[in-house]
């Protein structure tokens, strides 16, 4: 075997091969000693010579590597391992974000899409009852009616020492509630009544209890309270000039637990859809009446008075309810919310909240957390000055 120079043959690493070749890994045993010399040392020396000299000079190479390793401190192999395991849990948190986007996407069409059946089955499962216009011959006034149509929750069942609460109980609700608001309405020569529906008008399954018996129900939980309320706005439109509905979602509709639920995916608003398809003849009737902010939020007037919507599961401190005068960027008279099941009006900083309260009365979750309450909806009657009075009406 022939070894050509190589440009860098007195680079030490160059030699260091060539020695440990022949002497230590045994890669050049078919080298002759002489042969390696030239190469090694740029001299010619006889093979008894040349084997003795690289000798020499592997012995002395091992003594360069072994100072060179004594010279590695404990610091910079700790440095290089802190530098590794960086490196290595840079890799595992892409790993891991890359899986949490994964499953945020699957998460969002699996939603997506039970969303879609459910509003596909509605349709094809339910046969819309006819509601027919009836003209009135209601005339002009100074007040109109604020009438709440909160936490209905249609569908729930109670069965307890306090509660009986089912759909045939609501819509008996419902019917002794509509008599109440005629009457009212006729005693004040209202004008105009504003209906505010913020937020859960069906039971929905977010609680764990709930979820068993009513997941398979939530169409017919819609379309029922659609129906319901339906009917409600249409026998009301009998007896005021022009009938209004506004409404905002609530959290038993959310179509996931709390942590995992879209703030703007809402079973809710499925029953606004289902009213302006029923009600798209009622020349008095609108359906929607209102300047939604978002999902959560919306802005009304009446009789000159700016008045906030929301369905409080977002707003339970006086703080918050400061807030949503800035939040909405309006003068705000009045702040609207049901969620806490109780009728209460009150003034925070200048700002009105009228609290309605809710159709289910005590259920099983009441029990538990000792929160008392009784089945009760909140009627005000509004001129240019804002609430002129208020009616609790218990169902």
């Amino acid at each position: 075997m022939q070894l050509g120079r190589f440009p860098n043959e007195n680079d030490i690493q160059y030699h260091k091969r060539l020695v440990y070749g022949k002497l230590v890994d045994k890669t050049l045993t078919d080298v002759d000693y002489s042969e390696l010399a030239e190469s090694v040392y740029d001299q010619q020396y006889s093979s008894d010579v040349a084997r003795r000299m690289m000798y020499g000079s592997c012995k002395t190479l091992r003594l360069l590597d072994a100072q060179a390793e004594s010279n590695i401190t404990d610091a910079s192999i700790l440095s290089e391992l802190d530098e590794k395991i960086i490196k290595l849990q840079i890799e595992q948190q892409k790993f891991f974000d890359q899986r949490t986007a994964y499953k945020q996407v699957i998460r969002i069409r699996t939603r997506q899409e039970e969303l879609n059946e459910i509003i596909v089955r509605a349709i094809k499962g339910h046969t819309l009852s006819e509601l027919h216009y009836e003209e009135n011959n209601v005339i002009c006034s100074d007040n109109d009616l604020l009438v709440s149509l909160n936490d209905i929750h249609y569908g729930a069942n109670v069965e307890n020492h306090w509660n009986t609460y089912n759909s045939d109980i609501c819509w008996q609700m419902m019917s002794k509630y509509l008599d109440n608001i005629i009457a009212i309405g006729k005693q004040h020569k209202s004008e105009n009544c504003i209906i505010w529906g913020n937020g859960d008008q069906i039971s929905g399954n977010i609680h764990h209890s709930i979820a068993v018996m009513n997941k398979e129900n939530v169409i017919e939980q819609i379309t029922g309270v659609s129906e319901l309320i339906a009917k409600f706005i249409a026998e009301l439109s009998k007896h005021f000039m022009h009938v209004f509905y506004v409404s905002v979602a609530g959290n038993h509709s959310r179509l996931d637990t709390k942590d995992r639920s879209l703030k703007d995916e809402r079973l809710d608003d499925l029953i606004d859809w289902h009213l302006k398809a029923k009600l798209q003849n009622f020349k008095n009737v609108s359906i929607g009446a209102c300047r939604k902010i978002d999902s959560t939020m919306y802005l009304m007037g009446i009789r000159g008075k700016t008045y906030v919507g929301v369905h409080g599961d977002y707003d339970g401190s006086k703080e918050k309810i400061n807030t949503l005068k800035t939040m909405s960027g309006a003068d705000v008279y009045a702040v609207l919310l049901g969620h806490l099941h109780h009728n209460r009006i009150d003034t925070v900083q200048g700002v009105k909240t009228i609290m309605a309260g809710s159709f289910l009365g005590m259920d099983d979750y009441c029990v538990t957390k000792r929160i008392y309450g009784k089945p009760e909806q909140l009627v005000c009657v509004c001129d240019k000055n804002g609430i002129l009075c208020s009616y609790d009406i218990p169902l």
